[in-house]
């Protein structure tokens, strides 16, 4: 497959991007233009070269509104709003570069917010969740126009559309949502702790029981639709939960709720762990964890490595910010809290009877699926063959990466039939 970028990093976030013209995300031209003038494993370059892109888009936005060409207009400012995104994406050290990450963030969200106003056959409701006392939770609500819904009789089936380790839910209506939406479903994203302006800005550590958060929205939307006769007209007898990569983990663990009929799991981790186990070498890391090796030692070897490689840099820093750790051997430790694993009669997957979909991606950079998503199948040995699916994708074309990279549009069509399924 012909490559953009020598690091295999750099490569596949480039193309995540990319992936995200068919909904709107992204110009290709203007994607390759940003192309040829970053420099590969350069921060610098790849945040300078999208927030140029971000102004150009955002420019040619509000000339098409002020000429009242407003489809025009939403789609720049979605693709404004999701280089955005991307321009704050490799700024590693979220310590030094906090204010201008948070800037870039806010500017991202903003210009979506424009655009999401101006869309046709969508109407979008932005919300703020209660979570913990004197914390809300930002999320929209899609809900399709009539037009769009026309095989869905009465209210709509609604899908909760998780983000994962590293995405805001601004990059979840371009990788998924509206792909939910454009076939009659209504979807609701947010940001819980640990994840976009919550991480950022309000440095709330991600939550490795993250069926606890999804609780609260659940509590939430059951207050402000309780009969189902809202203006919002959504079907709580037909919740669904999607996630992509660490939030298809949270997808698996909030299917345990009984309000959850069905749960799509696209290419999740069974444990986290395995990220340290695939990123450092086996000696050093049994020594630590056996104890022979001194945290100080784990430290000072995990920041040597880091210089030598940017992706080892770029995550050790996301994880100190994603665990809320002070420093690489207790990010690492956290590591071991997010897992679906147990003893083999208290397991988390015992505790999920709806139906699951579960995928994986045979040219993964984080995750091989035959040490997660089918042990995760495996595990669901409880579920009738009619209520679990397993789809693992080796090629990229055929949704071989990481979440589906490069194969939004195959991923959708089998998320949403297989919901749709589901119905019947």
């Amino acid at each position: 497959m012909h490559r953009f970028f020598v690091s295999d990093f750099f490569n596949f976030e480039f193309i995540r991007i990319l992936s995200t013209a068919r909904y709107g995300g992204c110009e290709i031209a203007e994607a390759l233009e940003a192309a040829a003038n970053i420099k590969d494993s350069d921060a610098e370059s790849w945040s300078e070269e999208w927030q140029r892109q971000s102004l150009l888009a955002e420019a040619l936005a509000k000339e098409a509104r002020e000429r009242g060409d407003y489809s025009a207009a939403s789609s720049a400012f979605f693709r404004a709003s999701n280089y955005a995104r991307a321009s704050q994406y490799m700024l590693y050290d979220y310590f030094r570069h906090s204010a201008r990450i948070i800037l870039l963030l806010e500017r991202s969200k903003d210009l979506f917010k424009q655009g999401s106003t101006l869309m046709t056959g969508v109407t979008t409701h932005s919300l703020m969740i209660p979570y913990l006392e004197g914390i809300e939770m930002p999320a929209f609500l899609y809900l399709p126009n009539r037009i769009l819904s026309a095989k869905n009789v009465g209210r709509h089936p609604l899908v909760i559309n998780l983000c994962g380790g590293d995405s805001t839910q601004e990059e979840m209506f371009l990788v998924s949502a509206f792909a939910g939406v454009s076939r009659g479903f209504a979807v609701l994203t947010f940001e819980g702790p640990g994840q976009g302006i919550l991480l950022k800005k309000s440095k709330l550590p991600m939550q490795p029981a993250f069926e606890n958060v999804v609780s609260s929205v659940l509590d939430f939307l059951c207050k402000l639709d309780p009969c189902g006769k809202s203006q919002y007209n959504i079907d709580l007898g037909r919740i669904s939960v999607v996630g992509q990569s660490l939030g298809a983990y949270f997808a698996l663990r909030a299917a345990a709720d009984s309000r959850i009929r069905a749960c799509v799991a696209i290419d999740p981790p069974y444990d986290m762990w395995d990220i340290a186990v695939s990123r450092l070498p086996h000696w050093f890391l049994t020594g630590w964890v056996a104890g022979y090796i001194t945290n100080y030692m784990f430290n000072s070897i995990v920041s040597l490595l880091s210089r030598l490689n940017f992706q080892l840099k770029w995550e050790v820093s996301h994880m100190l910010a994603m665990t809320g750790e002070r420093d690489a051997s207790g990010a690492f430790r956290a590591l071991k809290k997010f897992t679906l694993g147990g003893a083999e009669d208290s397991r988390y997957l015992d505790k999920i009877k709806c139906p699951v979909f579960v995928s994986g991606a045979g040219s993964s950079l984080y995750f091989d699926p035959t040490k997660s998503s089918q042990k995760i199948y495996a595990e669901l040995i409880h579920l009738e063959t009619p209520k679990k699916e397993l789809w693992i994708a080796e090629e990229a074309a055929q949704g071989g990466f990481q979440a589906k990279v490069g194969a939004f549009e195959l991923a959708n069509h089998r998320i949403f039939t297989w919901l749709e399924k589901q119905d019947q």
